[in-house]
């Protein structure tokens, strides 16, 4: 339990997706010599002003504080080296130290996750796609994976449910807090049919818009397949593409109903780019090895070798005043999240929505875990 309270620590102070965090687990044996050698003014690695704050800021009790509340309201605390933790979030590069579970965190370990993903405000056309895979995923004891969000994600979640499927919930906020209020009622009926609801967040952590991009990569590399059902062009549905993409995993679109429709401008984009379309819940059995449905003739493209990145876009000379801010701080060297805001000095999630948009339009791109660097289109 020491060891817990102290990774709980250093996830707090350095954050739960920064690579410091891992510099600092890996120079020492223990997270509590860490916490010694830090609080002694012996950090191994540069420190930025917010984590040397939150040295200040944050003392030992607090963990303390989050790991009795923890055992008074059946949330399960996953350290890295547990057993339980997933083996599949160790392949990328800053996994969370520390994992909150409330519900049945076996449901992911069976090597039969599907992520899905989508907008908060689907079609009827989205709405009936997603019910019907869903369906047939959960009927072949698939877990499905999503963010718990109104709209897509709660579709997924909920045509899991309904067929005595289980499901996962990824939150971008602590495990008590009612976000989005709408889903609560179902929270219950999720649990009680096998499924789980995991955050990287200590209880009590609010919905920052900071916390999903963060979140995102823990939704696309739990799951050899992710799907994006619906997405406009700006759309939140594309960090967690591109991460997939990053991950070298499998990334399916559904065809829109509507080429012209603006709603699947986000989907148009990543099947040009690196995505497959999904006809059918036979597609999803190939990747994982089932292919006893597999229909007799199907047209099947050849994935492009391409990175969502990789791909050349309309030349774009208008930025925001935030994102020229933001473009202005790249010389030729990568920067941390962390470093981006602590020399910006502005709103942090302002700045993650820029840096999102500036993904988009291919001038900067995350080289790892919350890393980004301008590419050869933002240098002209």
């Amino acid at each position: 339990m020491e060891e817990t309270k102290y990774l709980i620590w250093l996830a707090m102070i350095f954050g739960s997706a920064s690579r410091a965090v891992w510099e600092v687990i890996e120079t020492y044996d223990t997270a509590y010599q860490a916490y010694a050698e830090i609080t002694g003014g012996s950090c191994p690695i540069p420190m930025t002003i917010n984590q040397k704050n939150n040295i200040d800021k944050i003392s030992p009790e607090k963990s303390e504080e989050i790991i009795s509340y923890c055992a008074s309201n059946d949330i399960n605390i996953i350290t890295y080296n547990s057993p339980d933790y997933p083996e599949e979030l160790k392949d990328i590069s800053c996994p969370p130290p520390v994992l909150y579970c409330k519900g049945n965190i076996s449901c992911i370990k069976n090597g039969k996750n599907v992520t899905c993903v989508g907008t908060r405000k689907p079609s009827n056309y989205t709405q009936k796609i997603i019910s019907g895979i869903c369906t047939e995923l959960a009927v072949n004891n698939f877990t499905i994976v999503s963010g718990f969000a109104v709209g897509c994600d709660i579709t997924a979640h909920m045509s899991a449910v309904k067929n005595s499927g289980k499901t996962a919930c990824i939150l971008g906020c602590g495990l008590d807090i009612n976000y989005p209020s709408q889903n609560q009622q179902y929270r219950k009926s999720i649990i009680e049919n096998g499924g789980v609801f995991i955050s990287e967040f200590p209880p009590e952590t609010p919905a920052f818009a900071r916390n999903f991009p963060q979140r995102n990569r823990i939704l696309s590399a739990l799951s050899k397949a992710t799907i994006v059902f619906e997405a406009t062009e700006k759309s939140g549905s594309l960090n967690t593409a591109s991460l997939v993409c990053g991950q070298h995993k499998k990334l399916f679109c559904i065809p829109p109903a509507d080429i012209s429709d603006i709603r699947y401008a986000g989907n148009i984009h990543l099947l040009r780019t690196c995505a497959e379309p999904l006809y059918s819940v036979d597609d999803i059995l190939d990747i994982y090895g089932f292919t006893e449905n597999k229909p007799e003739i199907r047209y099947k493209p050849e994935k492009n070798k391409y990175h969502i990145n990789d791909i050349p876009k309309k030349n774009e000379t208008k930025f925001t005043s935030v994102q020229q801010k933001i473009l202005s701080i790249f010389h030729d060297e990568s920067l941390h999240i962390d470093t981006i805001i602590d020399r910006l000095n502005m709103d942090i999630s302002e700045i993650i929505a820029e840096i999102m948009d500036l993904q988009m339009s291919g001038v900067i791109e995350e080289i790892t875990g919350n890393r980004y660097r301008k590419t050869e289109r933002g240098n002209r």
